[in-house]
């Protein structure tokens, strides 16, 4: 009976699009009187090199058919791979099912197919493996007592297990979680290719930094789908500060407009036209609004196009455009213009790391007055409560530590990025000057009175902030002293 703690392979299964190092290591196999099966294109290179192996169709009793799309998917073939040897040994043997110990399989060269501009979807169709990844998955599946080998590195590995006496459970299990992650990156660039459409962009991060976007067509709908009416091609920034743009901007239902900088807010405002909504956000910073983008959620007037034209911004979004403001951008050769109807946010946002990948759910909360907890002896007014809830809904776009410094429906001050909760108050609180009875929001607790402190100084009258620091009871007995009211969201928006 074979030991489950090491397998000393029998027989194996051979078929490989990548021939690096095959015909050594099957002469290997062979030396050590391994039986090989193998499919078509192995199968005739190991005969070439003198080297003994049966057809699959040996074990199928079964041609090849149709251009060879079928001819592994048996259950001689599955079945040999899959079987639990002692508990289907019986059953194995009534249907003269031979146990596979070792399957070296990679998979048709898709991608390198798809990365050829020149390749046609036919092509790329019939670079699509079937057989491949059922070989795969089930050795992997069926590790106890199989190796799976999908990449020649493998080889040398394999060759010392098997002069020292097999393949350990350990051993088994490492090479089907390789097996799994080659099935899974496979699929995905299958994926990527056909469902998706890749545009190589101007550049990264930087200019030395290669870029692409995908276009994956699913549920969300963002930049990747907006119309370009006009300018040049976008980089991996612009991609990254539109998409912060109109995610802040799906925030507002009014007639507003965001105005963004490296990835962080400068400027929110609303209005009754797109001209006023823009020039309500310009008013927030307009030195850091230099060379940002423009988000409109309603109609680009020529109006609000001639007040966006008087600042080099390097994109303006807008879901339709006047002719007339569409003819005074032309003059700008490489302005980028897009047209984006309906943004519908994604629903999760990933972010690859060295040696993996974080993903977590997009922050599409929204803060009800429900959720409002108010802990100081004075209550904010129906009119702070509004500038409140404004403020909220831009801190959690700006970048931590965030405050926000607002008054009746507009924003006054934005501060985001810093380090330290108290230098974020800080410049909050000094690069506008803040008209009377302003109010304050921001992004996580207060860990000590010295904002609260701060802010009294600087005339606020009201704060929104989640709360839960082991020094609230501080933090009130300021706002108290100070005659000022703050509410709890009891929960934080930090954005990294």
């Amino acid at each position: 009976m074979t030991s489950q703690k090491t397998v000393q392979p029998k027989t194996a299964l051979i078929s490989v699009s990548d021939k690096t190092g095959l015909v050594p290591f099957a002469r290997f196999l062979q030396d050590r009187d391994i039986k090989i099966i193998a499919t078509g294109g192995t199968a005739k290179k190991l005969l070439e090199n003198d080297i003994k192996v049966s057809k699959i169709s040996s074990l199928t009793k079964f041609p090849e058919i149709f251009g060879g799309r079928v001819k592994s998917i048996h259950p001689n073939i599955v079945g040999g791979i899959l079987g639990q040897r002692e508990k289907d040994r019986v059953e194995a043997k009534k249907n003269n099912i031979r146990w596979i110990d070792l399957v070296v399989c990679n998979l048709y060269p898709f991608e390198k197919i798809a990365r050829n501009p020149k390749s046609l979807l036919d092509e790329k169709i019939e670079n699509i493996d079937i057989g491949g990844p059922t070989m795969i998955r089930a050795a992997a599946k069926n590790n106890k007592w199989v190796s799976v080998i999908v990449s020649p590195k493998n080889y040398h590995d394999i060759k010392k297990s098997i002069l020292s006496g097999g393949t350990t459970q350990e051993q088994r299990l490492n090479l089907a979680v390789k097996a799994f992650e080659h099935c899974s990156n496979y699929d995905k660039a299958i994926f990527e290719s056909l469902g998706s459409k890749k545009t190589t962009l101007r550049y990264g991060e930087n200019p030395h930094q290669k870029a692409h976007v995908i276009n994956n067509n699913q549920k969300s709908f963002g930049l990747p789908q907006a119309k370009k009416l006009q300018g040049k091609k976008l980089s991996y920034n612009n991609f990254l500060d539109g998409e912060a743009a109109m995610l802040c901007l799906n925030e507002f239902k009014t007639n507003s407009c965001v105005i963004v900088k490296h990835n962080s807010p400068c400027g929110i405002g609303s209005g009754l036209t797109s001209k006023e909504s823009f020039n309500n956000a310009l008013r927030v910073d307009r030195l850091s609004a230099f060379g940002g983008i423009v988000a409109l959620n309603r109609r680009c007037t020529i109006e609000a196009a001639k007040e966006i034209q008087k600042i080099f911004f390097e994109i303006i979004i807008a879901p339709s455009f006047d002719k007339a403001a569409l003819d005074l951008f032309s003059k700008k050769k490489n302005l980028r213009i897009l047209q984006l109807k309906n943004f519908v946010p994604n629903n999760q946002m990933v972010r690859n790391i060295s040696g993996g990948v974080l993903a977590q759910d997009v922050d599409l909360s929204k803060l009800q007055p429900s959720d409002l907890t108010n802990p100081t002896k004075k209550k904010p007014t129906t009119k702070q409560l509004v500038a409140l809830q404004m403020a909220w809904k831009a801190v959690k776009h700006a970048k931590s530590n965030a405050i926000v410094v607002a008054h009746n429906n507009k924003i006054v001050s934005i501060s985001g990025g810093q380090t330290s909760r108290v230098e974020a108050v800080k410049y909050a609180l000094t690069k506008n000057k803040l008209p009377k009875g302003c109010v304050v929001a921001s992004d996580a607790f207060f860990p000590f009175r010295d904002s609260i402190d701060l802010m009294a100084k600087h005339g606020i009258s009201a704060i929104v902030q989640p709360g839960g620091s082991i020094k609230d009871a501080d933090v009130i007995d300021a706002c108290n002293e100070h005659k000022m009211s703050m509410v709890f969201t009891s929960f934080r928006v930090f954005k990294h």
